[in-house]
């Protein structure tokens, strides 16, 4: 899934000459928590998130209220916003993407094309309704766990197995990167609120499977967990 699919289109933007009054009235109005700062051409130059806002006004303990609406009123955008904008394009992956919000440690993405002119904002919430859709969990499903040798076509060959003997459809397929074992673990969602005859064939083609998890047992007959 690429970045272009996520994004929001729909974007509330400043300029370096607006004031902190003006970014405080649009991120309450509009409930956002970033304003990309952009020139009258388009180009990106900046960002503001709420956290820099709130860090810069002056403590209502501290501060009269009228000495505190001059400030807001005549402090300008470009000296508080982030000038290093951590960017994404419009094709890249929503991996990719999320890789950049983990490493940062931020919460939005300005998605520029190569003339750096804005397209688009990227947000973790986004993000997380990416990977919703992309593991397929927002449908009925069953989640189970198949411990597999690490080593080629293991997987295509349980996959095989499976879909041979039971005709269940695999909804999606993550193997997590969880060290150098001789082992790996297959997060499988099935689009079945019954795994359990799948889980039979698995079992007797001689893998360890865990539903929902390796560290819990499988359900006896009459125990149905339902995901979604």
């Amino acid at each position: 899934m690429l970045v272009r699919n996520c994004m929001s289109r729909e974007l509330i933007t400043v300029t370096p000459d607006d004031t902190l009054a003006t970014a405080l009235v649009l991120t309450r109005r509009h409930r956002v928590r970033h304003l990309p700062v952009v020139l009258l051409g388009g180009d990106l130059v900046g960002i503001l998130s709420d956290r820099d806002i709130r860090l810069a006004m002056p403590s209502p303990l501290t501060t009269p209220d009228a000495e505190r609406s001059d400030f807001l009123e005549r402090t300008a955008i470009a000296g508080i916003m982030s000038r290093d904008v951590v960017t994404v394009g419009p094709d890249d992956t929503i991996e990719d993407a999320a890789k950049l919000l983990y490493r940062h440690r931020i919460g939005a993405l300005p998605v520029v094309d190569p003339q750096q002119q804005l397209r688009g904002i990227l947000s973790e919430t986004d993000i997380l309704h990416a990977f919703v859709r992309i593991l397929g969990v927002a449908e009925p499903s069953s989640r189970i766990e198949v411990e597999l040798p690490d080593r080629p076509g293991e997987l295509g060959k349980a996959m095989t197995m499976m879909s041979e003997a039971t005709g269940v459809n695999v909804v999606s397929i993550i193997l997590p990167s969880l060290g150098r074992d001789e082992n790996k673990t297959a997060v499988l969602h099935l689009a079945t609120i019954d795994p359990r005859e799948a889980i039979q064939v698995l079992e007797q083609g001689g893998y360890t499977v865990g539903w929902p998890s390796l560290a819990r047992k499988v359900p006896k007959l009459g125990e149905l967990r339902v995901t979604g």
